[in-house]
């Protein structure tokens, strides 16, 4: 009777376990499913993380691989090295709880992002992991522009043509009548969100959504067409940062004085 495992279980049984042996200790891991080598790490650094295997001075992995490692591999090597996202709602999803201070720019450039499911899928089950999709919230910093003194907030406004222009500190009697900026230009200052930045999230939370995806198509391949084992989907969640409770951030405090410029109608904007 073949036992049932974990597609990702699997996966790592393979890549860590069986593909190396016969081979040399230095080769690079992506030689183990047939393909030049994917990203650094050799089977030497793999094992070193969890040491299941002789290895012998001669410097090769002693042993053979078994028939259903080289099926696992064989349809590893099958998976897409290329994947996009399908469009803006798929691209929203992986921001998850950070929705509120994603900046278009960030959408555009996690769209224009590929990621290769065949690497992601044979890096993580070499490290005995899966990608990473938690993070710490990101920090809010306000952007400064240099000077030849000290640096001066970036502080945008709206002019009477309905356009966003740069605007400068009033000075003098303007300061003392309207304030620091005038507030019929509706003042914001721009925030750049680091640390992690929320593009970095939605670029991590991909692969790990493509390392899913994969890992089911390997599930569904492999079903029925091994020896030893029945591989079953994973046990994770597809996205499980959507159950993620969205964050209230709040600009620093450096930040404060001119984001509500004499008045609780100036607004903030975002950026990546």
């Amino acid at each position: 009777m073949k036992a049932a495992i974990d597609v990702e279980k699997l996966v790592q049984w393979a890549v860590r376990e069986e593909l190396p042996k016969g081979r040399p200790v230095l080769a690079d891991i992506g030689f183990a499913i047939g393909r030049s080598p994917i990203r650094p790490g050799s089977i030497a650094r793999s094992l070193g993380r969890t040491p299941t295997i002789d290895i012998r001075s001669m410097g090769y992995v002693p042993g053979e691989p078994c028939a259903d490692a080289r099926r696992v591999a064989d349809a590893i090597g099958r998976l897409d090295t290329e994947v996009r996202l399908s469009g803006r709602s798929e691209a929203l999803r992986l921001f998850g709880e950070l929705g509120n201070i994603v900046a278009d720019d960030a959408l555009i450039a996690i769209l224009s992002s590929t990621f290769n499911p065949q690497a992601i899928v044979v890096s993580n089950a070499a490290q005995g992991k899966r990608p990473n999709w938690r993070f710490d919230p990101p920090k809010p910093h306000q952007r400064f522009v240099p000077t030849a003194g000290r640096p001066r907030p970036l502080v945008y406004g709206i002019d009477t043509a309905g356009d966003l222009i740069e605007l400068k500190r009033n000075e003098g009697r303007a300061r003392k009548r309207d304030g620091e900026y005038a507030i019929a230009l509706s003042p914001r200052s721009p925030l750049e969100w680091c640390d992690p930045s929320p593009l970095a999230v939605a670029e991590a939370r991909a692969e790990y959504v493509a390392w899913y995806r994969a890992m089911s198509t390997l599930a569904l391949g492999l079903a029925g067409k091994l020896d030893a084992f029945e591989p079953t989907r994973p046990t994770v969640a597809a996205m499980p940062w959507l159950g993620v409770t969205s964050v209230d951030f709040l600009p620093p405090k450096s930040a404060a004085r001119y984001v509500g410029v004499r008045t609780d109608k100036a607004v903030e904007t975002t950026a990546i």
